[in-house]
C-alpha cells in the first residue's frame, strides 16, 4: 500500500513540474518567449564546430547554425545565457549590409561580420533589449531598432557570428583590435 502512495505522490509532483510554466534551462520565462523556446526545444538547429583562425592558431566555437529566414529572425532571442565557447552562426545566401538588432534578447552579445572569404568586415558589442514594463509591442520594436544603429558592419557580409559578450577577449582577441588575418573556418558538425 505504501508503494502506491509514494508512486501517486511522485506522479503528482511530476505533473506539477511539467505544468508549472517554467522555462527550459537556458531560456527566459516570459510570455513573449514561450513560442520561441518551444520551437528551439522541439526543432533544434544543427550545430557546427567553427574556428576563428589567425597565425595558424584557432579559437574553436560550437555554434548553432541559423541558415533560413525563421531561424535567423529568432537568433538568440529569449536565451537566459549563452555559454562560453558557444554562439550562433548566421549564414546568408547573398550579401547583406544592415545591422543586427537585439529585440527580445536578454544577454549581451559580441557580433563579428564576415565576407564570403571568411574575413572580418565588422564587429560590435550588442546590448540586451528586453521589453520594458508598460511598453507596447510597437514601442519595443522601435526602441530596439533604434539601438541597433551602432551594431552595423563596415562592409557587406555573407555570415555573422554572435558570441557571449567579452568571451573573445578571454581568448586573447579584443573586438576593437582583431588581427587582419583572422578568418572564420567551419570544421564540421559538433555531433556527426
Amino acid at each position: 500500500m505504501s508503494h502506491w502512495i509514494y508512486a501517486t505522490v511522485a506522479v503528482g509532483m511530476l505533473a506539477v513540474v511539467a505544468c508549472s510554466g517554467e522555462a527550459s534551462p537556458g531560456f527566459v520565462d516570459t510570455p513573449e518567449c514561450e513560442s520561441i523556446e518551444r520551437r528551439a526545444v522541439e526543432q533544434p538547429l544543427r550545430e557546427v564546430r567553427i574556428g576563428l583562425v589567425t597565425g595558424g592558431v584557432a579559437v574553436t566555437i560550437d555554434a548553432e547554425v541559423a541558415d533560413d529566414t525563421g531561424s535567423r529572425s529568432r537568433g538568440l532571442m529569449c536565451r537566459s545565457e549563452v555559454p562560453s565557447g558557444t554562439g550562433m552562426l548566421f549564414q546568408f545566401d547573398g550579401l547583406n549590409s544592415g545591422p543586427f538588432w537585439m529585440f527580445n534578447t536578454y544577454v549581451p552579445l559580441d557580433i563579428l561580420y564576415f565576407d564570403r572569404s571568411g574575413s572580418v568586415v565588422g564587429s560590435a558589442t550588442m546590448h540586451p533589449c528586453p521589453k520594458e514594463r508598460g511598453e507596447s509591442e510597437g514601442e519595443w520594436r522601435s526602441r530596439c531598432m533604434g539601438e541597433s544603429t551602432g551594431y552595423g558592419p563596415d562592409g557587406n557580409y555573407a555570415s555573422a557570428l554572435e558570441l557571449p559578450a567579452g568571451w573573445l577577449l578571454t581568448q586573447g582577441h579584443a573586438l576593437e583590435q582583431l588581427p587582419d588575418d583572422l578568418r572564420l573556418v567551419e570544421f564540421g558538425p559538433v555531433n556527426p
